[in-house]
């Protein structure tokens, strides 16, 4: 059996394409693959901040576009990295183990390593919405530029002093570590409840057309139950509060004793407003916490927005 791999062409694409070939074989040893690069939209511009470009799923779109000409059998994503809804007649069938799905700050050695320590007008960098937010409502002294580029461009653009800081998913960290271990960097991990992460952060997602139910098959024996079923309450909760890229929101599942946790916010983009909420429900049902999470998140939120005019 051969499996035709379409992913992006960065070391960090690269890096978990090898841990889904690896998720692959466990379950089907003598399977042969073929990997496909493809430059997306968000590899092309590099001037602009994410949500400044204007296209949905800017790092996923032309990579499912390989599965839908038949040129590909699988696409590997980042799942943080796909929008709600994927492209008709695919589907997000293979989940990998969950690296830690946090935000991190990272800074060089021998500076401040938290958010409170960092220096008043501290130049951060990020391209998130959703951090920039939640890190103004923190420290509104700092200054929350863009940053662009793969980890270890934005890793290098830190070492070389463009930034003071930077924040980065702790998952990009962890998966690198053999090309980073030897910088001069240190990374400190930022709490769900002072910076939720986004849905789907450090699960890497496998997609497939949605008829081929040879490869769904395989997808699904090879992937991680607990990941998928976090997977699949972050990805409810998404839909049902209507976020994305361009909106200052996150939304963690977290699997606890014999249920699951959800960590979610909100915050205003200047980030002088934020609300934060947990619930606890079972992960035999994951899709329901999730909507649940994001029912209550915006619940809370109208009531705030509306008290805060009164």
């Amino acid at each position: 059996m051969k499996i035709r791999i379409a992913t992006r062409g960065s070391k960090l694409s690269l890096i978990q394409t090898r841990i889904v070939m690896d998720m692959i074989r466990k379950v089907e040893p003598n399977v042969q693959f073929e990997i496909i690069t493809v430059r997306t939209t968000g590899d092309v511009v590099q001037d602009k901040p994410l949500y400044a470009i204007g296209v949905k799923g800017i790092f996923e779109k032309e990579v499912n576009i390989a599965l839908l000409r038949n040129e590909a059998d699988i696409a590997v994503h980042s799942l943080k990295d796909l929008p709600s809804e994927i492209s008709p007649g695919l589907v997000i069938a293979g989940f990998s183990p969950r690296d830690p799905p946090y935000d991190v700050l990272v800074v060089k050695d021998g500076d401040p390593d938290s958010i409170l320590s960092l220096p008043s007008g501290a130049r951060v960098g990020t391209s998130s919405v959703r951090r920039k937010a939640f890190l103004l409502n923190i420290r509104r002294d700092l200054n929350i530029d863009v940053i662009r580029g793969n980890v270890d461009t934005r890793v290098n653009k830190l070492i070389r002093g463009d930034y003071n800081a930077i924040v980065i998913a702790e998952a990009g960290l962890v998966r690198l570590f053999d090309d980073l271990k030897n910088l001069k960097i240190k990374y400190t991990r930022i709490a769900p409840d002072i910076l939720p992460p986004a849905p789907g952060q450090g699960i890497i997602a496998v997609v497939a057309r949605e008829k081929d139910t040879n490869i769904i098959d395989l997808l699904e024996k090879a992937s991680d139950p607990k990941a998928k079923a976090e997977a699949l309450a972050e990805r409810a909760f998404l839909r049902a509060v209507g976020g994305g890229c361009h909106v200052p929101v996150g939304g963690v599942a977290i699997h606890i004793d014999d249920g699951m946790e959800f960590i979610a916010g909100i915050a205003s983009i200047d980030g002088t407003r934020k609300r934060i909420i947990r619930i606890r429900g079972s992960s035999d049902n994951p899709q329901e916490l999730g909507i649940k999470a994001a029912n209550e998140l915006l619940k809370q939120w109208n009531m705030k927005t509306a008290n805060s005019y009164m």
